[in-house]
């Protein structure tokens, strides 16, 4: 047993960030990035699935190219939730999605948050005045003809990164998760409920 414990650690794939660190590639932290972009159980089983035949004899393999695997597999089974994927990526990650899922990364400099240009450092939205302004946005985007699914999966992409953002404070969380229930009940649509207390 100890031999085979060995043998799987030898041969575990190791995912390639694009800052060159290397991690252990996990299929439960794609599946859980998935389902927080808003993909059904199925789906995201299913990407999963054929991510893992993808990599299970390479020893390594980059986050890019993990990245425009799903982009493309999303765009051909849940074209919303790659739509939320990608909105998620320009709103917490200042990264943006052109061709094929290839993506630029802002690391500093000026980043089209929404419907104003922000100066930008580090990741994403740092408190509830700009999770509101990007509810500005995706109203203007209702207004210009997005379908509500796209809308619906951008709110829960925008909820579920709001719950995961590491570096915001408990009392912007809070405010920021009132601003997008108040705009899902503007909608006629349920409120978001939290399962666990913020942290």
């Amino acid at each position: 047993m100890y031999i085979h414990f060995l043998l799987l650690i030898y041969f575990m794939t190791k995912v390639i960030k694009r800052s060159g660190e290397e991690e252990e590639y996990l299929s439960d932290k794609l599946y859980n990035a998935l389902i927080r972009a808003s993909a059904s159980d199925e789906v995201a089983k299913e990407i999963v699935k054929e991510i893992d035949e993808r990599v299970k004899e390479r020893e390594k393999i980059s986050t890019d190219e993990i990245r425009r695997y799903v982009l493309t597999r999303l765009q051909q089974l849940e074209p919303e939730v790659a739509d939320a994927w990608q909105f998620y990526d320009r709103v917490f990650k200042g990264r943006i999605t052109f061709e094929n899922g290839k993506a630029i990364v802002v690391d500093k400099g000026k980043l089209y948050l929404g419907r104003k240009v922000k100066d930008f450092n580090g990741k994403g939205l740092e408190n509830a005045e700009q999770v509101k302004e990007i509810l500005d946005e995706l109203k203007e985007d209702m207004d210009y003809g997005l379908s509500p699914k796209v809308i619906n999966a951008r709110l829960y992409a925008l909820f579920m990164g709001v719950l995961h953002k590491k570096d915001m404070p408990e009392s912007e969380k809070e405010k920021a998760i009132k601003y997008i229930n108040d705009f899902r009940e503007s909608l006629g649509w349920k409120p978001y409920e939290l399962k666990y207390p913020l942290q």
